[in-house]
């Protein structure tokens, strides 16, 4: 079915759109302004088109849509009066939906224009008492684009957050799970292997079928014992590079100029050190995001001595009395599995989380 109005916007909009088409297109067929009634129909179809284009685009068509639309109505003022432009509220809160600041920056460019060219037209009107609140609307109709962009910008940023920390939730949960699977499930297979086996040896040659089937339960049991590990396996890993790369687009979106070093090239590790140091990162990352007030973070992998070292530092404000709080308790948790450690350091020039992991022998020699 053809959609005519963005779901994700009808419950805010919808009403507050359509009220101000009619309102435009009554203030067109009224005024004396424009005396031809045809040059009134095309105006409104072209706000109509120029409102709907930017209504449906964030990029794009976005830009031209809104450009159209502030001429329209900076063209209508320069005929019926500065009125007219309280019309560009609605561009200026659609291009405030773009994606990227050179939207932004170009519209807010042209508007700049057309507004001063109003400005120097009515400046008579403008100046006295009577429109003082005329040039208010001026005013924040330019700053309008920039607010609506980083109120959607901090949603955007939240919504990662919130998703970020459901995950860390649910995979928290999931290594829950592959525990219980392999201390429960796990240990009933290895018993009925070992009590099968047991049985096996002590059945009578001569009793073939029963010594067949017994080897059909072995089998099974075997099958199923490996089917578990698999599944713990697949339940617990988390790439470490895929990792790194998320918690960069993250720091990115917030606003954080992120430096990834990656110093670990030919390192082997094994999957349960991948994972735990990949967590151990996302949280640290996470809490950079929540709570620094940060504007760089550097996370710096590194080799040194048969130990594997991580560091996240950010400068921002520090973590003061948050030590225990905030993953952090869980990160050190993590290291001290793996006979690591997590420890964070706060400085004036901000604060940086050291996480470092142990590899055995085995591990340094396929390096």
């Amino acid at each position: 079915m053809l959609e005519w109005y963005p779901k994700n916007q009808a419950r805010y909009y919808l009403i507050v759109d359509v009220l101000t088409v009619l309102l435009f297109s009554y203030a067109v067929i009224i005024t004396e302004q424009v005396p031809s009634f045809a040059l009134k129909l095309v105006l409104i179809a072209i706000y109509l088109g120029a409102y709907y284009t930017a209504l449906w685009h964030q990029e794009g068509a976005l830009l031209p849509a809104v450009i159209a639309g502030l001429m329209l109505t900076v063209f209508l003022a320069y005929l019926g009066g500065p009125h007219w432009v309280l019309f560009q509220i609605t561009f200026a809160d659609l291009v405030g939906r773009a994606v990227n600041r050179r939207i932004l920056w170009t519209a807010t460019f042209v508007n700049v224009l057309l507004l001063t060219a109003l400005v120097w037209r009515f400046q008579d009107v403008l100046f006295s008492d009577a429109q003082a609140i005329t040039l208010a609307i001026m005013l924040f109709i330019l700053l309008l684009p920039w607010l609506r962009f980083y109120i959607e910008k901090t949603k955007l940023l939240q919504r990662e957050v919130d998703d970020a920390e459901v995950h860390i939730a649910m995979q928290q949960e999931r290594q829950r799970i592959a525990r219980d699977l392999h201390d429960t499930l796990g240990h009933t297979l290895t018993v009925i292997k070992v009590k099968t086996e047991l049985v096996s040896r002590l059945v009578p040659k001569e009793e073939e079928r029963i010594q067949k089937e017994l080897n059909d339960v072995i089998l099974a049991v075997r099958t199923a014992h490996k089917q578990v590990r698999e599944i713990i396996s697949e339940m617990n890993f988390l790439s470490l590079q895929k990792e790194l790369s998320s918690c960069n687009q993250l720091l990115e979106h917030a606003g954080i100029d992120a430096k990834v070093d990656n110093r670990l090239t030919g390192v082997l590790l094994s999957s349960v050190q991948e994972t735990m140091l990949a967590y151990s990162v996302r949280e640290a990352v996470t809490n950079v995001v929540k709570h620094s007030r940060a504007t760089a973070c550097k996370i710096v992998l590194s080799y040194t001595e048969g130990q594997v070292e991580v560091a996240i530092s950010d400068n921002g404000v520090g973590l003061a009395d948050k030590r225990q709080g905030n993953g952090l308790f869980t990160m050190k948790e993590r290291m001290q599995s793996l006979k690591g450690n997590a420890e964070v350091k706060d400085t004036a020039a901000g604060t940086t989380v050291l996480l470092s992991i142990l590899l055995n022998p085995t591990q340094e020699d396929k390096r």
